[in-house]
């Protein structure tokens, strides 16, 4: 196909499915515990071959294929299957082969004469009705050492999932953990009470204990500007202010501080005037700006807000939030057991909890997931160390990779694995009634695809796909294949699990896909399209 170009029904669908066969195809046999491996050549020829097992890594790789309007196909379901690996960790090939089956049995419909939006339709209904049936499956996970088996499951690492399993039954669903890299050749872990941020700290290690090398206040009184703090007399007056209300503790948060005005807190400081700690706001305006709201909100302060030059005289001592200790060091700064009013806690973290919910920005999930674990006082870092700079690079991706799968599992809790989740609802989807047969078709398309992750790890496996699902179905919701004992077995009960918001997450998206492709009559094709390297 010549670029450019503007191509038109039938052959659109026709096209399309080739972009969509192409991503799923490559990343099918990458599905199950026995996946066969796709190697993929680089660019220049001038290094080994890669060998994947990871669909989201593999997609990420297909940058454009040759056929214009089949790349558009390609590069929907390429951008499908990696989004959902990098929100929860898990799912991109099952994202793919649900897409793919959907796309197939709704185009199929449509080329016979049925009405595309109608199918499309019938096709969300059938999501919905999923998902509830995988909802009512879903069981909470309590046990650290059931925590620790799905880890394994996941990330094949036993000491990495010991340290996961652990971390998770400690700081639960709504805590946040970070992965950092280590000097040493082994995993740690290390807890922070109350609310932590990094990249900020002290103003000046004049306020610190020396030998500690980490500064603290107890019951302190803490300001919160965003501004710098230049005028001495004004910064005076709003300090007596604090201690003529009781405060002999004062933290001071905000952009920075002035060479005089720092000279004269240090000398009051250590005279025993008063106890202070100055703390420096993130350079990130956006940083800046969730810091001080959340600060304000824990410790029930109210932010001076202002230019770069903040206006002290406009302070009051009611402005100053409360906490029963902070701390800093040069890179961070801490808050525990902040006095702020639990009421508006709570609804600040609906408020996130919500925004959380629908948003699809990665960036923004992941500081949004750092907020509430801060604000609910439960947060965790793994330190990944290994014997060589190649093998810890590898160990940590690994480990971010399993601490987001984590979070999705201790959130929303578990459903049975290699596809019995998704064959359970089938029946729920087969009894949904319809007077338009275009709807039906949506129908039939979902409930088709449900049976396909199934068939894919099976097929991978070397056995009969179809004689594999069709003695499944005999015994019944829960189901499913083992693939390493090649037996029927309850799922559950030998430990064989998914996360309830993996499976949801992969469903939803790949009605999403199907959907789109199916309702798209029209491509253009650009002589020269952008590629991405990131979906």
């Amino acid at each position: 196909m010549e670029r450019p170009s503007v191509v038109f029904q039938p052959r659109v669908n026709k096209h399309l499915l080739r972009g969509v066969n192409l991503i799923a195809n490559a990343v099918r046999p990458t599905l199950g515990p026995l996946p066969r491996y796709v190697a993929y050549e680089s660019i220049t020829r001038t290094k080994t071959p890669e060998l994947l097992s990871d669909a989201a890594t593999l997609v990420r790789r297909i940058i454009q294929i040759g056929d214009g309007p089949a790349d558009v196909g390609a590069m929907l379901m390429r951008q499908a299957v990696w989004q959902v690996g990098e929100r929860v960790g898990d799912g991109s090939a099952t994202t793919a082969v649900l897409a793919q089956a959907m796309t197939h049995r709704a185009i199929r419909a449509v080329a016979a004469g049925a009405n595309a939006m109608r199918v499309r339709d019938g096709i969300q209904r059938g999501i919905r009705t999923a998902v509830e049936v995988l909802r009512e499956q879903s069981t909470p996970v309590e046990k650290q050492s059931d925590l620790t088996k799905i880890a394994r499951s996941y990330c094949h690492d036993n000491d990495l999932a010991r340290m996961l399993g652990e971390v998770y039954s400690i700081v639960g669903p709504g805590g946040y953990v970070e992965v950092q890299s280590s000097h040493a050749r082994f995993i740690e872990r290390e807890y922070v009470e109350g609310a932590f941020w990094r990249n900020t700290g002290w103003q000046s290690s004049a306020f610190a204990d020396k030998t500690l090398r980490r500064a603290a206040l107890q019951d302190a009184a803490i300001m919160l500007v965003d501004g710098r703090i230049n005028d001495v007399a004004a910064m005076a007056n709003a300090v007596g202010k604090l201690i003529a209300a009781g405060n002999t503790s004062i933290c001071i948060v905000c952009r920075g501080i002035s060479d005089v005005l720092m000279s004269v807190l240090g000398h009051n400081h250590q005279k025993g005037a008063f106890k202070c700690l100055p703390v420096t706001t993130p350079a990130s305006s956006v940083d800046r700006k969730y810091m001080l709201d959340d600060l304000a909100v824990l410790t029930g302060g109210t932010v001076l807000a202002g230019a770069d030059n903040a206006d002290m005289s406009l302070f009051a001592a009611d402005m100053a939030g409360k906490a029963r200790r902070v701390w800093a060091d040069n890179n961070q700064f801490g808050v525990i057991a902040g006095k702020g009013s639990p009421k508006t806690l709570r609804a600040h973290i609906a408020q996130l909890r919500s925004r959380l919910a629908t948003t699809k920005d990665k960036e923004e999930i992941i500081a949004l997931r750092k907020r509430l674990g801060r604000l609910m006082g439960g947060t965790a870092v793994i330190q990944v160390g290994a014997t060589t700079e190649a093998e810890q690079k590898l160990r940590q991706d690994v480990a971010e990779r399993s601490v987001r799968f984590m979070h999705s599992v201790a959130e929303t809790g578990l459903v049975p694995g290699g596809g019995a989740a998704y064959l359970a609802c089938q029946d729920a989807v087969k009894a949904l009634q319809s007077n338009d047969p275009d709807v039906c078709a949506g129908f039939d398309a979902v409930h088709r695809a449900l049976e396909e992750p199934m068939r894919a790890i099976a097929e991978n496996a070397g056995v009969t796909a179809s004689a594999t699902v069709a003695r499944v179905k005999q015994h019944g919701p829960g189901f499913g294949f083992d693939v390493m004992t090649q037996q029927i077995v309850d799922m559950r009960a030998v430990g064989i699990v998914d996360s309830a918001d993996v499976a949801e997450q992969a469903l939803v998206t790949a009605g999403s896909v199907a959907t789109m492709l199916l309702t798209t009559d029209v491509v253009v094709c650009h002589r020269k399209p952008e590629t991405a390297m990131e979906p």
